[in-house]
């Protein structure tokens, strides 16, 4: 095992982790509300204890993010966000090789890595998709409630859930399943990763 290299700072963490949390705690307590077949496996469950659950977990999220935030470096958060914002001349290819990625080899992944810096394309649309997702059923949340506007806003809110449903499954098989992006997790966990493993995934990032 090589030397840690930082990834991400506390600030980073931090902002990640109420993102991922608070969305996990929305889909656990909202998923119910929409499937009603679930709702019978839930001792004591009732769609009104549900719905105060949901708006409560809503709550937490937008200010557990805030928090993050307002105590956090928002300078270095800015600087990540436009790191995930930009496009470079590797990240087309890294899309088209994608598929072949997900089942090569290492050394085979090492050579479709060779152009990607601190962020991969599939890790640069997966936090514009979340970002975007995330404003979305953030403001449907708030005209269903407190503002009570249905109908469409509520089916709007519907189809969001669904639609994260898969990227946030890839999302958590790519980070606490997969062999080769496995270890990433221990940057959002202590903030550190490998140095080999950065040199391999991400080399042009490592080598700065």
């Amino acid at each position: 095992m090589s030397a840690g290299v930082e990834r991400f700072t506390v600030s980073e963490r931090a902002l990640h982790w109420a993102l991922a949390l608070g969305y996990l705690l929305l889909l656990a307590s909202g998923l119910p509300l929409m499937m009603p077949a679930l709702q019978s496996g839930i001792r004591g469950y009732s769609p009104l204890i549900g719905e105060r659950l949901h708006i409560a977990c809503a709550i937490f999220w937008v200010l557990a993010m805030i928090a993050a935030l307002a105590l956090g470096d928002r300078r270095r958060v800015k600087r990540t966000l436009e790191e995930l914002a930009r496009l470079e001349p590797g990240d087309r290819r890294w899309l088209r090789s994608f598929p072949r990625w997900l089942v090569a080899a290492s050394r085979e992944r090492a050579r479709l890595d060779r152009d990607v810096g601190r962020f991969n394309a599939g890790q640069k649309i997966n936090a514009l998709f979340t970002l975007v997702t995330a404003a979305l059923l953030l403001a449907t949340g708030v005209a269903l409630w407190p503002f009570g506007i249905d109908g469409i806003v509520r089916d709007a809110h519907r189809w969001l859930t669904l639609l994260v449903l898969i990227p946030v499954a890839a999302h958590v098989y790519l980070a606490a399943v997969h062999p080769s992006t496995r270890p990433a997790l221990r940057g959002m966990l202590d903030g550190r990763v490998d140095r080999e493993w950065a040199a391999s995934h991400h080399p042009r990032w490592e080598a700065k």
